[in-house]
């Protein structure tokens, strides 16, 4: 059979940018040898050493002083080795640069102080003593006014304290480093120890003090006359949750087409923030294990708080029920725990999957935010940064990385009401895709019937076609989608595979012996976005839920992957077809329990707190994950959009650009009948003449079948003859009278 050759579209061409890395490069080779030279010079002046070695020690210690002569010229050979070894100064700025002038200063006029304790008189006095052998001509001239106006006694005492404050300005940030490096160690030395003890007849037994353990946190956490014993709950915080220090990778540059492709680099998003407390947060979860302790007390219920952890919205307490102790009775408990705590919601997982234990998740004191350019980071460490369709999510109750392989799930729906994240995980999602494919290796189709979520990736080297924001085009768009999925199935049989990564292995290995006009293509994934998929049902149900049918039944194979998002989980926009074939599905908060089963099967999305706290349900998992989804904000994506779009201009298919309109009925617009037709127009006529109109009617006037009937009607009432079916109610002639201009 022989092989069908696709046109292929033409590319743009690539923009070449300017070599910026020439001008930085001989920049530091300068700043090298300058550094070089006074390193030099610091050393003979050391060391005394020849003419020129004398004179510069003779001049540094006329400027700084005898006493600070050799402190200053080792300090300033320190900072010209670092200026040869790195080639750049050292980052001191606003508090540190600041401070360590007011070091200097102070130094100086300390220095000063000592060698003119018993000379006193003006400048020239001090000048002419041991002023400029002691603190240089530098410190006489600070030393002079100054003692002048608050005495030698009042110059010290202000010497002092500017050399404190200096010191205390230039290592803010290193004792700020400091700290941060030892709270995560020991959020990384904490152990979770859990045991169940024979006596916990009474609650204070259970927490009795320690004698040789250490908790995970200090004593002086609680300001208590008595100390109580350290709880045996013992927290597990995935520090992970926590500011991370990760080593920063190139941006890694692929060869596209005829240039450079160079993929963004996480330089681009805002930078992590510590958002929340975690030993504020631990002190209010250890607080909540004391009160779910008393509570299954109080109501006889044989169950221990073993386990916590502490996640960015939510600590989830992990309960233990002794033998013979039925679940029901922690359900029963639900609201007077929700009353106890004082909390917005809670949510009760009843048994944790895998694990023999209740879990009971409780919103934290305060929410944490989790950055998208912490999850991005965090991503490039796990075993699926190659798989160009793996996108991080966010955060799961114990802090640990979520990710989403679009490729394995294969489609996935996302719902959820309006305000509670929906929209900001949709562009978490194409971001991340973005910033880890070329458009060589994933195709972008997004449909945003609102107009104003998407818009901001138009130009996109990535995309298909424009944004469609047309219900009735996008509908034809998805007619498209599936015409490209038939064609790729085609070519897959002709040559011989089963699905696309195979096709491609073939197809390279193929290429690198074949000539440039008997090549074979290369296919890239086609993700297809559908943002509100609500209004594309209102507009064209039939026609949209059959392309769904379709893709999300066969697409897998040819690379083609569909995310629906929708705001309305209603049975009638989730169909049953559309659940059947999208196994993979995302839960933001609802309303009601009826729409959390209508999106998962099963209830919990009423529980959510909103601003990206998610149930997650991947392909084949047993119950969904909560998680607390990454934000991405509007500037962020901006710049990375920005960054992309220089790369290379939007390269669009005209099949796409060119989709038709699709109405309700299922046939394109352009394919109505015209409307010189014959039979249209005698129909037309007849319907004036008669002021009614009914399928039946023309059926029996013109002699003609039901289908054809039903397209007249239909065209009529786009031309605007007669009005839509309402009920059983008789349809409106619009046209009243008769004329030949009508006909």
């Amino acid at each position: 059979m022989a092989e069908k050759k696709t046109k292929k579209p033409k590319k743009a061409p690539v923009s070449k940018q300017p070599k910026k890395q020439e001008e930085p490069k001989s920049n530091k080779i300068k700043v090298r040898l300058i550094a070089l030279f006074l390193l030099f010079i610091f050393f003979i002046s050391i060391c005394q050493l020849g003419i020129v070695g004398g004179f510069f020690h003779t001049l540094m210690v006329y400027i700084f002083g005898s006493m600070m002569i050799y402190p200053i010229l080792i300090i300033l050979s320190i900072v010209s080795a670092y200026f040869v070894i790195k080639g750049e100064a050292p980052q001191w700025k606003g508090p540190q640069a600041i401070g360590l002038v007011m070091m200097i200063i102070g130094i100086l006029l300390i220095c000063t102080y000592a060698g003119n304790m018993h000379s006193t008189g003006s400048m020239n006095n001090y000048i002419k003593h041991d002023g400029v052998t002691s603190g240089g001509l530098i410190g006489s001239l600070l030393y002079a006014p100054l003692s002048a106006l608050f005495s030698p006694i009042g110059t010290l005492i202000f010497g002092i304290i500017l050399l404190l404050a200096g010191l205390a300005l230039f290592s803010s940030k290193y004792i700020h480093q400091y700290k941060i490096k030892q709270n995560e160690k020991e959020a990384q030395d904490a152990v979770e120890v859990f045991e169940n003890k024979k006596e916990t007849s009474k609650v204070k037994d259970f927490f009795a003090p320690k004698q040789k353990e250490k908790g995970f946190f200090p004593d002086k956490v609680f300001e208590e006359k008595e100390p109580l014993k350290e709880p045996d709950i013992d927290l597990t915080f995935n520090q992970k949750s926590m500011r991370l220090d990760i080593e920063k990778k190139k941006p890694k540059k692929m060869e596209y087409k005829d240039g450079v492709y160079q993929l963004p680099s996480f330089d681009l998003l805002n930078p992590i923030r510590n958002t929340g407390n975690l030993s504020e947060e631990a002190k209010h979860a250890k607080n909540t294990g004391k009160i779910l302790e008393n509570m299954f007390e109080e109501f006889g219920v044989n169950a221990n708080v073993v386990h916590l952890y502490i996640g960015p919205t939510v600590t989830k307490f992990e309960i233990k029920l002794e033998a013979g102790t039925r679940v029901n009775r922690i359900l029963q408990l639900q609201d007077d725990i929700q009353l106890a705590l004082a909390a917005k919601e809670i949510r009760i997982e009843a048994p944790i999957p895998g694990k023999p234990y209740v879990g009971i998740e409780v919103p934290n004191k305060t929410a944490a935010m989790v950055p998208f350019n912490e999850v991005y980071q965090l991503s490039m460490r796990d075993h699926t940064w190659d798989n160009k369709l793996a996108v991080p999510l966010g955060k799961d109750v114990s802090g640990n990385l979520i990710v989403a392989e679009l490729n394995k799930m294969p489609h996935l729906l996302i719902a959820g009401a309006t305000g509670s994240g929906k929209s900001v995980c949709v562009n978490s999602i194409i971001t991340s895709i973005l910033m880890k494919a070329t458009p060589d290796e994933v195709r972008l189709i997004l449909v945003d019937p609102k107009k104003v979520e998407l818009s901001n990736y138009n130009g996109v080297p990535h995309l298909l076609s424009p944004v469609v924001t047309d219900p009735k085009k996008a509908a034809g768009v998805l007619q498209q989608v599936v015409a490209e999925m038939e064609r790729r199935y085609e070519v897959f049989a002709d040559n011989g595979q089963r699905n696309m990564e195979s096709y491609n292995i073939y197809a390279r290995t193929f290429n690198e012996k074949a000539n440039d006009e008997d090549k074979k293509e290369i296919m890239p994934y086609h993700v297809v976005i559908l943002d509100e998929v609500a209004d594309l049902m209102m507009v064209a149900s039939k026609t949209v839920e059959d392309c769904i049918m379709r893709i999300s039944q066969m697409a897998r194979a040819a690379g083609i992957h569909l995310i629906v998002a929708t705001q309305r989980p209603s049975t009638d926009i989730i169909t049953g077809v559309i659940k059947a074939n999208i196994p993979s599905r995302i839960a933001f908060a609802v309303s009601s329990s009826v729409d959390s089963r209508t999106i998962l099967d099963a209830t919990g999305a009423e529980k959510l707190l909103g601003k990206g706290d998610m149930l997650f349900s991947p392909m084949g998992s047993s119950s969904p994950v909560r998680v607390q989804g990454a934000f991405v904000a509007d500037e962020e994506v901006s710049r990375v959009v920005e960054f992309v779009s220089k790369q290379m201009d939007a390269n669009y298919d005209d099949n796409y650009v060119n989709a038709k309109e699709v109405s309700n009925g299922g046939s394109s617009v352009n394919d109505s009948l015209d409307d010189t037709e014959e039979e249209y127009e005698e129909c037309r006529e007849f319907v004036i003449k008669e002021q009614r109109a009914s399928t039946s009617l023309l059926q029996r006037r013109f002699r003609i079948g039901y289908n054809k009937a039903a397209r007249i009607m239909d065209q009529l009432e786009q031309n605007g003859v007669i009005g839509p079916q309402i009920g059983s109610k008789p349809r409106e002639v619009y046209i009243r009278g008769y004329s030949e201009e009508d006909i």
